[in-house]
């Protein structure tokens, strides 16, 4: 496992991360998801870029990968839309390709139905994006600890 986010859910039904300040590039996915997803978005696999509330989704057409950022002032201010795609890249977003973005958020909304206390989003050695709901947090930290691959894409 490359990297993974501790979340628990908060009296909002929302997940938020364990960690007060976690340096995972998944807690900008975890952002989107939160709060900008929206399931009627059709454009979000064809537009380069998707402007939200609290993120950016830079779209890389080609290579079929989505760059998750966090907006903040100087991203939406100080860098103009056409050269985000050369200044967003996988150090400074969280990127996640179409394929597993889509798996990923099937599991997502399950999760989100199910409302587990806590859950995690990780990263595995071949940069496949997976979330995963828990009853406590010790099961959590175990399933890290005790990490074994799924099956390759």
């Amino acid at each position: 496992m490359k990297e993974y986010l501790f979340l628990y859910k908060e009296f909002n039904d929302r997940y938020y991360n364990l960690e007060k300040y976690s340096l995972s590039s998944l807690r900008y996915l975890r952002t989107y998801f939160s709060s900008d997803y929206r399931y009627y978005d059709e454009n979000l696999f064809i537009k380069d870029q998707s402007h939200y509330n609290e993120t950016i989704i830079v779209n890389d057409l080609e290579n079929r990968n989505f760059y998750i950022v966090v907006k903040d002032f100087d991203i939406e201010n100080h860098i103009p839309d056409d050269d985000r795609h050369a200044l967003t890249n996988e150090f400074n977003s969280c990127k996640i390709s179409h394929d597993n973005f889509i798996e990923f958020r099937k599991k997502w909304l399950a999760i989100k139905e199910m409302l587990p206390p806590f859950a995690i989003i990780y990263r595995d050695d071949l940069d496949w994006i997976y979330c995963k709901g828990f009853n406590t947090q010790a099961e959590m930290e175990l399933f890290v600890r005790d990490y074994q691959p799924e099956a390759t894409h």
